[in-house]
């Protein structure tokens, strides 16, 4: 022990007795309070990994304890000074006293500033950690003036029932401070109308306060009739704020919209005069049901299903995994089921809980694998095999999929939850720790890992059986090829060539002589054929025996508890834990613990799973979340319209997790169904829907309606992989190899399907300027509109036809004002000739706003 510590325990040890009074600040309810209150153990200060200045502390108290020891016994314990408490350099930074780079945090003899001294001076007492078990704001919820100001309480109840106003010790924060500010002290003050969520922290809990704050009334609010529980709630908030709502869009409108929306397509021309032409009052309730029937709608959400599910990186090359040839099995897994209509909860579940035998012997795993390796090829057979399992073992096969990046890629893809943070500390925007994540990545930990181990022959006795039985078919099958091509193949080889000289010889032969000769050749032929179908086969042999050995999925006996390494160590934890739950589970041997996981998403108070999809089904339709963004299901960032999702998600859950119920539900709003222009006394609101919400197109639905535009598919040139050469772009499993397709998705925000980003931000829904002379100027955008056999050349060959209505119709689903069609005809009168006139107009019509963004 150093002479300083020495003296520094001494001191402890000197302090009165009455200085160490049970009336004495807490060192767990106050003291660590304030420090996360001031920031100090704030990711930017000493809760940073390496701490600041030699000084570091856990991030937001998350170590409460030793972050006591380190203020006491680190630095010779001058941090602290029991004999002169104002003299301890934990006060005398915090004042400015002594240099800090943090900067002036207390003010001597303020409140807080006495809290400190006081424990210090107490002999900076521990005391048993308090537990928080509920944390109350008043008032939750307020309606204001602009220029109003008032205060939040706030009380907590302990563990042991002692409930305390902790008001002084908490930290503030509106999320909206354009409506609203919220101080130090936690007195709000309305600036605008609007709302603004209050975030209120103490220590590292947090709840929530709202305030809202209404636009003066002026006039009545429009007399408007809800279609269903979707409209009641969102016009009452509007009511509350006195937002008015936007009229209903017009036909035409909602047409191209919930085409777009529900399949990724355009309405074709004559869909959109028989939609204006109807005059039936439920049109719009047939066309949603119609679309939601549609394929185009299953491809659109296996598209963005398999962003969410990472359908790419599969295992590696050496285990017989290819992207080329996995990710469209996965894909058309995917899509089954949701052609199905499959609940999802069950769509989960057979994700989630996956094996690769299903139940089956190894010989019967083995058998379907070979199948789908035979199945790789022109038509790809393979796909209808593979979207016939049961379970979606593909899921597993990605690289990372196990373990603590597996728990990761769960908790985001069906919880909406963000836990990457956790891996190395405390999340610093959330309550998630370091055991939260190891604890529930516990639950994956017994999923076989892909790839060779060097031990799997000993550790699966049977798929090693297996593999021994194709690695000697495959030998096998290569000495009769051998045998074949050195022994009847070259005989009928030669016989074929001799025959085909003679009959390339001039002259008459008798009929019969040239028939015989062209049987020798066809007999070579089929021999040849048949020899090279066995070479092929005998080269799957031991890619289907790797396969079988290296990548079947199948829950292991044990599996040693998750760990993870960091700049701070590493750190492990045992036991199984769900996240939000206070109870380790205990789960007999024979339990899959996946399906425990199932079990409890399914509960009806799951506090995530439900409401992680009804919330993302949401942002589709109107590009921002009830809860923004989408996959963040923080207690630190509220829903806008916490009613409305409740019952989203509570009707959900009572239609058994029928996702078209969902889709049709909110398709079948008024909210949906109004107009993208707002009011004018509506025209900054961006949270409460007073108006459709602009967005742009997404990537895939963006390319395939310019080829539908422009009556000009683009070939995908995919033939390599045994892929059609038609599909559309909402329908590539991964990138193609058509230069322009390849740059129009990256800079439209495809996502790559990075299993290591766990964000719905991959897909990037931003605008640039690069979009924007992509289209006005790319080659490849004026050869489709020039195209010979394209939308502006069969309308030029066209007798009769209203030429520039067309042409509305195909790009922007809607007829033209009289004013764009005099223009449009004047244009195309005092052009070089009339198609190219009508190139003009189809590229005006493809560069405007209107074909971009859905409105």
């Amino acid at each position: 022990m150093t002479r300083l510590a020495a003296l520094a325990l001494l001191a402890l040890l000197l302090v009165p007795a009455a200085a160490r009074a049970d009336d004495a600040p807490s060192y767990d309810r106050h003291v660590a309070a304030l420090f996360s209150r001031l920031g100090c153990n704030g990711g930017a200060c000493h809760g940073a990994v390496r701490g600041q200045n030699g000084f570091k502390l856990s991030l937001f108290g998350a170590d409460p304890a030793g972050d006591r020891e380190r203020l006491l016994r680190e630095f010779g314990g001058r941090r602290v000074n029991f004999a002169d408490p104002a003299a301890s350099l934990l006060l005398r930074k915090a004042t400015g006293e002594a240099e800090h780079g943090g900067g002036v945090r207390l003010r001597p003899g303020g409140a807080e500033y006495e809290v400190l001294r006081r424990w210090i001076a107490a002999g900076a007492p521990a005391d048993a950690p308090s537990r928080v078990t509920a944390l109350r704001v008043t008032p939750v919820e307020h309606v204001a003036k602009p220029g109003d100001d008032y205060a939040l309480k706030v009380q907590a109840t302990f563990a042991h029932g002692r409930t305390e106003d902790v008001t002084a010790f908490c930290s503030f924060e509106s999320q909206d401070r354009a409506a609203a500010t919220v101080d130090a002290a936690g007195r709000v003050t309305a600036k605008t109308a609007g709302e603004a969520a209050l975030v209120v922290r103490y220590r590292a809990e947090p709840t929530l306060a709202r305030v809202l704050i209404p636009r003066p009334a002026v006039g009545a609010f429009p007399d408007v009739t809800a279609n269903n529980f979707v409209d009641a709630h969102v016009l009452a908030r509007l009511r509350q704020l006195n937002l008015p709502p936007a009229d209903l869009a017009d036909d035409a409108t909602f047409l191209r919209r919930a085409h777009l929306d529900v399949t990724g397509e355009l309405p074709t021309p004559d869909e959109v005069r028989a939609f204006l032409a109807d005059t039936a009052a439920d049109k719009r309730v047939k066309k949603i049901d119609e679309l939601l029937r549609r394929p185009g709608h299953a491809a659109l959400w296996t598209l963005r299903f398999c962003d969410l599910l990472k359908a790419a990186d599969f295992g590696v090359y050496a285990d017989a995994l290819t992207l080329e040839a996995d990710a469209p099995r996965f894909q058309a897994w995917v899509r089954a089921r949701l052609e199905e209509n499959t609940p999802y909860d069950v769509f989960v579940e057979r994700i989630l809980t996956a094996t690769s035998r299903d139940g089956r012997t190894a010989a019967e795993y083995a058998a379907e694998v070979e199948a789908l390796f035979e199945g790789y090829r022109p038509g790809r057979p393979d796909l209808d095999l593979y979207r016939n399992r049961r379970t979606l073992d593909l899921y597993w096969q990605r690289r990372g999929a196990d373990g603590v990046g597996g728990a990761m890629q769960v908790a985001h893809s069906f919880l909406g939850l963000r836990l990457e943070c956790a891996q190395c500390h405390r999340h610093p925007h959330d309550v998630w720790q370091q055991d939260d994540l190891l604890q529930f990545a516990n639950f994956f930990t017994r999923v076989r890992k892909v790839g060779f181990q060097g031990d799997n022959e000993k550790r699966f006795p049977d798929a090693a059986e297996q593999q021994k039985r194709y690695d000697a078919e495959g030998k096998r099958l290569e000495a009769v090829v051998k045998q074949r091509k050195e022994g009847d193949g070259k005989r009928l080889d030669e016989l074929a060539k001799a025959a085909k000289a003679d009959l390339d010889k001039l002259g008459k032969r008798p009929a019969a002589e040239l028939a015989n000769h062209k049987a020798v050749m066809a007999m070579a032929d089929d021999f040849r054929r048949e020899t090279q179908q066995l070479e092929k086969k005998s080269k799957l042999m031991p890619e289907v025996a790797r396969r079988v050995m290296h990548a079947e999925i199948r829950l292991l006996p044990t599996a040693k508890a998750a760990s993870v390494t960091s700049p701070l160590g590493t750190r492990e934890a045992a036991g199984l834990r769900l996240p939000g739950a206070a109870e380790v589970l205990e789960l007999p041997p024979d339990v899959d613990p996946r399906a425990a996981v199932v079990a409890w998403m399914r509960r009806p108070d799951n506090p995530y799973f439900a409401r992680a999809i009804v919330n993302r089904v949401w942002a589709h339709y109107f590009g921002r979340g009830l809860i923004d963004p989408p996959d963040n299901l923080s207690a630190f960032n509220p829903a806008t319209h916490p009613a409305l999702l409740k019952e989203l998600r509570d009707g959900f859950i009572a239609n058994k997790y029928d996702l078209r119920w969902l889709h049709r539900t909110i398709l079948l709003s008024r909210t949906y169904q109004q107009s993208s222009t707002p009011r004018p006394e509506a025209s900054t609101d961006r949270a409460n829907y007073a108006a459709f919400p602009l967005r742009r197109l997404p990537a895939e639905v963006f390319l395939d309606a310019l080829s539908t535009a422009t009556g000009v598919a683009e070939k995908m040139d995919m033939q390599y992989h045994h892929w059609p050469a038609d599909v559309k772009a909402v329908e590539v499993p991964f990138a193609p190899r058509n230069p322009f397709v390849v740059f129009v998705l990256e800079q439209y925000g495809r996502p790559t399907r990075n299993a290591a980003v766990q964000c719905d931000c991959e897909r990037d829904g931003g605008a640039s300027v690069l979009q924007v002379l992509t289209l006005a100027n790319h080659p490849q955008v004026w050869l489709k509109i020039r195209d010979p056999n394209g939308r502006v050349a069969k309308l030029s060959k066209a007798a009769g036809a209203d030429k520039v209505e067309e042409l509305f119709l195909a790009a922007l689903g809607r007829l033209p004002s009289a004013a764009e069609r005099a223009a449009c005809a004047e244009y195309v009168r005092t052009a070089p000739t009339p198609e190219a006139g009508l190139h003009g107009v189809l590229w005006g019509l493809l560069n405007t706003r209107e074909f971009v963004l859905q409105h």
